[in-house]
């Protein structure tokens, strides 16, 4: 083969193999660990801080102790069963390299001030500490969003044949509620997952670039933390990815299950539990007498439900009539996936609208039997 042909081949080869390495780091989207669906209601015999005590198992299947830490901190994860026993959700973070961007957790009242790091383990030991946000106090009985910037990924590791795994956990660093649901049945480690929640926890918390192996596991809890991550993932072509420069926006406009820039806040209502739904605005346009509602569902199992359209606060009337009602819809959005739900307004949301181009609203949001509210403002045109 002369010189010329195989410079224009290895030339035309090129062509066709750099648009493929640039498409392979392009950054994506994920959500992953709890639905923040159960009740934070985890009681430990030590009081408010609740790192004082530690579950253990006891001695015999369905029984369990506490041990008495005298810690002030804290770290928790945990990982949840599907009904065959195959994990449906962790925080462990997806194969590749980026950053966990946002962070969710469901308080109970007084929650602890809580931080947020990543763990990481190899060679199937854990952990030690390699990022740490700033410290946060959670806001009682509701979901809590925080925007952070963990880097974070797994995949392989620098010698053959190694691997490396980190885990995003949420860390206690005092005296309160922790944003964990006990779900009451507890010591069957080691029989079927089926349907179970398994969590991890040390105490106390690692401190930056410490380590310690000695993590305890206690079946029957799920730790109330979701997270978002913006990254690159790792593929068999793709062995070492590169993480986004700057993972915040380096996903904008995705849709995973996550609360894009602007995202109004999901409110649980007294007694109620997390919203399965997130607005993907705040702002509902109102076209021939409908709204359109854009929605995300935060499950990993299909939303479905109804959703009622009201004045912001119930719309209490003014007479003995029962409350005004802007509209009701029955909705079903795939697990993960967003839609737009185009809700028909009632005579008394036509006529708000008709009074002001913008108006304060509310969804109450039923599915499962638990309600929630969404905030809202439905804008005429």
């Amino acid at each position: 083969m002369s010189r010329p042909l195989l410079l224009a081949l290895l030339t035309s080869a090129a062509l066709v193999v750099l648009p493929q390495a640039a498409l392979a780091q392009q950054a994506v989207l994920a959500t992953n660990g709890s639905a923040l669906t159960a009740a934070p209601n985890l009681v430990l015999p030590s009081g408010a801080n609740q790192c004082q005590a530690r579950p253990y198992i006891g001695l015999d299947a369905g029984q369990i102790t506490f041990l008495n830490t005298n810690q002030t901190s804290c770290m928790w994860w945990s990982t949840q069963y599907g009904p065959d026993g195959a994990v449906i959700a962790n925080t462990y973070v997806p194969r590749g390299a980026g950053a966990v961007t946002r962070v969710r957790v469901r308080s109970a009242d007084s929650p602890a001030p809580l931080r947020f790091a990543i763990l990481g383990s190899g060679s199937g030991l854990c952990c030690t500490t390699k990022q740490v946000s700033a410290q946060v106090q959670p806001a009682a009985n509701q979901v809590n969003e925080f925007a952070v910037n963990l880097p974070a990924g797994s995949g392989v590791g620098d010698t053959d044949g190694s691997q490396y795994n980190d885990i995003l956990v949420v860390v206690a660093t005092g005296p309160g509620s922790l944003p964990v649901s006990d779900r009451g049945a507890h010591g069957f480690l080691f029989g079927s997952t089926a349907g179970q929640a398994r969590a991890s926890f040390l105490h106390p918390a690692l401190a930056l670039g410490e380590s310690n192996t000695d993590v305890g596991i206690m079946d029957g809890y799920e730790v109330l933390l979701q997270y978002d991550w913006c990254g690159v993932p790792m593929t068999g072509s793709n062995l070492r990815p590169v993480a986004p420069a700057d993972p915040q926006t380096a996903c904008a406009g995705q849709a995973a299950g996550a609360a894009p820039p602007g995202t109004a806040p999901t409110t649980p209502t007294a007694g109620g539990g997390a919203s399965p739904l997130r607005l993907l605005a705040a702002l509902a346009a109102v076209r021939d007498g409908a709204a359109r509602l854009r929605l995300a569902c935060v499950l990993t199992t299909a939303c479905s439900g109804t959703v009622l359209l009201r004045p912001r606060g119930g719309g209490a009337a003014t007479s003995a009539a029962a409350p005004k009602s802007y509209g009701s819809a029955r909705f079903r959005i795939a697990a993960k996936r967003t839609s737009t739900l185009r809700l028909k307004l009632s005579k008394a949301g036509r006529s708000a609208l008709r009074r002001s181009s913008r108006v304060r609203a509310e969804a109450l949001v039923t599915s499962g039997g638990a309600t929630s509210v969404l905030k809202l403002t439905l804008k005429r045109g």
